[in-house]
């Protein structure tokens, strides 16, 4: 009987770990239907430029020959000098009556044009003071939201107009084993104060020719998950739990026996 305790019982307590290592984890699976090198006809392209419109925040960072002059044009907002710590995220808020002030030039209309076409402009008006100005404009309060399964939900800012659904993904941090990739939920804002729902499949290749394989400012991208896949974790984890009291009662009324009433 001594024998046996030495034997039975290191295998006992080892059980609840040998229970708790046997979780396996299903791969996740991209565009499974999609046949091996093969070619995708009608992609959707974005090519849609958004329009700026009153109540936006614009990134507008100024370059020329002359550093010193960048700096002062830099280092003013919509409302005035900035401080150091905000020059990284200078912002300029177009107003109700759609224009952006800059230091030198004033106000500049923005409402309804494009990136492209207010940066044009304000390199056409920046000539006077600059040497070969170059100007960058990009959104600042565009955002595109992420949340459930996914390794990092979070507000992701959309500087320009262009990002995929597989790129927020890449930057949130993937799927996680748990996550429904046969239904992926896009919420999106549309005019007259509607929203639009609408549900794509990541393992369908068909998801290319989607308008909503781009996504749009204020999205939100809800990743739900798979619940047959949690629903058989918990029973495997219930199961673990259960037999790992199981078998540490039994090491634990051994030692018991073996203490206490063997002769």
């Amino acid at each position: 009987m001594k024998l046996l305790l030495k034997i039975a019982l290191p295998i006992f307590l080892s059980i609840p770990v040998f229970f708790s290592s046997c979780k396996v984890v299903k791969p996740t699976y991209y565009f499974r239907n999609m046949g091996r090198d093969t070619s995708i006809t009608g992609v959707f392209e974005k090519n849609t430029d958004f329009k700026i419109k009153q109540g936006d925040e614009l990134n507008i960072i100024v370059s020329s020959l002359s550093k010193e002059e960048d700096a002062v044009f830099n280092n003013y907002t919509s409302i005035g000098l900035a401080t150091k710590e905000e020059n990284s995220s200078t912002s300029f808020l177009v107003g109700l009556d759609g224009t952006v002030y800059l230091h030198k030039i004033g106000k500049i209309k923005a409402e309804g044009l494009t990136r492209l076409e207010l940066k044009t402009t304000l390199e056409k008006n920046l000539q006077p003071y600059l040497k070969d100005p170059i100007v960058n404009v990009q959104f600042s309060n565009h955002k595109i939201t992420i949340i459930g399964e996914v390794g990092k939900p979070q507000q992701l800012k959309m500087g320009n107009e262009k990002i995929s659904i597989i790129d927020l993904l890449a930057q949130s941090g993937n799927l996680t084993a748990n996550a429904m990739v046969t239904d992926i939920l896009i919420i999106r804002e549309k005019e007259s104060s509607t929203k639009e729902f609408k549900h794509i499949n990541l393992e369908d290749h068909a998801v290319f020719n989607s308008p909503f394989y781009y996504l749009q400012p204020n999205d939100i991208v809800v990743v739900n998950p798979n619940e047959k896949k949690v629903e058989q974790e918990l029973k495997r984890l219930k199961y673990q739990q259960v037999s790992a009291i199981f078998f540490q009662g039994l090491a634990t009324a051994l030692i018991i026996y073996q203490t206490f009433f063997r002769k």
